[in-house]
């Protein structure tokens, strides 16, 4: 009979309530009270048992240094971890406005540049002198394709 592969390594890993309890150095009916409370949401198994992430147990970590380090109570532990999901919220939001706001203004002097090329290009043409500097500045004018036939050249042709 042929043998199942092996789950990949990216499968998170669940332990039991007795497992954490060891792990983090606290009473079970702690953990219970950090669920009835809302603090953490371990999965249930088929028959019930709470089963906790890594995520979970990193949780509850910082409940133990709010807690015990900090003396932060579970009331004030519940506001603060609401608070630190409203600032991650925000935080995405702003990176999200910033990024959007950049490349408004981005695209905006793009198409500054192009209509300034546009508009003082016969100008340029007669001076015979173009404006290297702004060229270089100005990445729109890189990609606008303007074929130039200089006077000179054309009068030589005829």
């Amino acid at each position: 009979m042929p043998r199942k592969k092996s789950q990949p390594s990216t499968e998170q890993r669940f332990y039991s309530i007795s497992v954490v309890s060891r792990m983090l150095n606290t009473h079970p009916q702690t953990l219970r009270m950090y669920e009835r409370l809302g603090l953490i949401k371990p999965r249930r198994n088929e028959r019930g048992n709470r089963l906790y992430s890594e995520a979970d147990i990193e949780r509850v970590r910082r409940i133990q240094e709010l807690t015990q380090g900090m003396g932060v109570n579970l009331a004030g532990v519940e506001v603060a971890f609401k608070l630190m999901a409203r600032i991650e919220e925000l935080e995405s939001e702003l990176e999200r406005l910033h990024k959007g706001f950049w490349q408004a203004v981005q695209e905006q002097a793009e198409q500054l540049a192009a209509k300034l090329v546009a508009e003082r290009w016969e100008e340029f043409i007669k001076q015979r002198s173009f404006p290297v500097q702004v060229w270089r500045r100005a990445p729109i004018a890189k990609r606008v394709k303007i074929s130039v036939t200089p006077q000179n050249q054309e009068e030589k042709r005829s």
